[in-house]
């Protein structure tokens, strides 16, 4: 009975330290152009090695910064699924080139927690799925 108390006490502090991204809010500035986030589905975050949350409106703003930011100490990259509205991890995404707003000329990579709901996307919006790391090497040369 006396290991209770310190594995709830570890066990609280593990849950503590997970990393979770912040919410981001339509009207908040981009970390990354300082335009205005107008469209949470597809906001992004970083959080860097001290805990700071910051914010981007898109995954081309979020991965041009880390890009152009190599000794940047990164703890965390987020993205915002498509499909739910919630944000996970960058490395876990499947990422679609596509228009956002029907009918929208401006071609943004959407991010997806589903390999299923990207691949619907992509076929939609005649293009591809791709990872984190290969939206990155665009951005790279871009």
């Amino acid at each position: 009975m006396r290991w209770v108390v310190p594995v709830a006490a570890g066990l609280a502090l593990l849950a503590c330290s997970s990393l979770q991204p912040l919410p981001v809010r339509t009207g908040e500035t981009c970390y990354g152009c300082r335009q205005v986030v107008s469209e949470i589905k597809i906001a992004t975050e970083m959080i860097d090695d001290k805990g700071h949350a910051f914010k981007f409106d898109t995954v081309e703003c979020l991965a041009r910064y880390v890009t152009d930011h190599p000794d940047e100490k990164i703890n965390g990259v987020f993205v915002t699924d498509f499909k739910t509205g919630r944000m996970f991890n960058a490395t876990q995404a499947y990422f679609v080139k596509g228009s956002v707003m029907p009918g929208g000329m401006k071609k943004n990579y959407v991010a997806f927690r589903g390999s299923d709901d990207a691949s619907a996307y992509a076929k939609a919006q005649n293009s591809t799925t791709v990872e984190w790391k290969a939206v990155m090497d665009a951005l790279k040369t871009s």
